[in-house]
């Protein structure tokens, strides 16, 4: 194959029935200065906290209605948060979910490495 055609392998994944996985001129997008506009999810919100207490990240959920907490969610990781948020079908939106997997993570680094959590807040503080 000449250059401009070339297929680079990069991989398999170690399980039955995955293919190699190859690239050949994939597009690229520069997502750097993009912004997401800020939209409701009909299901209502999250308010993502550390509880250093029990040394766990939780979720609580609120509805729109009364502006009351509904369901507390409390995990030692964000996937076990997320997965009890999606089986009680929480979440509608899907930059909602991804927003609220940011969140989880950066609550989890926080717990984790004893920085100061504060929702959509980019950057982790020290305590």
């Amino acid at each position: 194959m000449n250059e401009k055609n070339e297929v680079k392998s990069l991989g398999k994944y170690n399980k039955p029935g995955f293919k190699e996985i190859t690239m050949e001129k994939p597009r690229e997008i520069d997502a750097t200065g993009t912004k997401r506009p800020w939209k409701m999810d009909p299901k209502g919100y999250f308010l993502i906290r550390v509880n250093s207490d029990l040394g766990k990240i939780e979720a609580a959920f609120c509805d729109y209605k009364e502006n009351k907490v509904r369901i507390i969610i409390r995990g030692d990781n964000p996937m076990e948060v997320y997965t009890i948020m999606l089986k009680e079908e929480l979440v509608q939106n899907l930059d909602h979910a991804a927003d609220l997997g940011v969140e989880l993570e950066k609550a989890y680094i926080a717990l984790k490495h004893g920085k100061k959590y504060t929702q959509d807040k980019i950057d982790l503080e020290e305590n």
